[in-house]
Order: structure tokens, then C-alpha cells, then sequence
């Protein structure tokens, strides 16, 4: 069996296709440095690459966006909730 591995990335930097694979290559936080006009930027370093066949990526996207939908709905509610109890204190007397 397998061994599950769990991977931490701040970023994915790198997303490209080739020959019918989907190559992710995703980056951690390597600190600052110097950029441009000497402005300090942001360094990343990849640090794994995934490599998906082209449905699995689909399918991985789909479910992201179900994910994000769920999350958008979730934090709606809340925003409706505080919404309607701050509405519903407006009108008591305060003490």
C-alpha cells in the first residue's frame, strides 16, 4: 500500500502541460530579497512538482470550485446572521 504523503506549499508558481500531463510545481516562502530598483520581493522556492493526467486535473478543479462555492455560501450565512442580530438589537433599549 502506498504511503501518504502530505505536502505544504505557501504558492503554486508553475502550472503547465505536457503531453497530456498537467505539471503543478508548487513553492514555499525562501524569504526576501532583492529585487528591481533594489525593492525588496517576495523569494519562493518550488519545492514538488504534482503531475496529474488531464481528467484527473479536471476533476480536481471541479472540486475546488465546489469547495469555493460552499465556503461562499457558508460565509454569506454568517454575514446574514450577524446581519439580522445586529438588526434585531437596534431596536432594545440599552441599559
Amino acid at each position: 500500500m502506498p504511503s501518504k504523503h502530505i505536502v505544504f506549499a505557501d504558492r503554486l508558481v508553475g502550472l503547465n502541460l505536457q503531453n497530456g500531463l498537467v505539471r503543478m510545481d508548487l513553492a514555499v516562502n525562501a524569504g526576501t530579497g532583492k529585487g528591481k530598483d533594489d525593492k525588496p520581493v517576495q523569494r519562493m522556492e518550488i519545492t514538488t512538482q504534482v503531475v496529474m493526467p488531464l481528467e484527473a486535473f479536471a476533476n480536481a478543479v471541479a472540486a475546488q470550485e465546489k469547495l469555493l462555492k460552499e465556503l461562499i455560501a457558508r460565509e454569506k450565512k454568517a454575514r446574514d446572521a450577524l446581519t439580522a442580530k445586529s438588526g434585531d438589537d437596534a431596536g432594545k433599549p440599552t441599559k
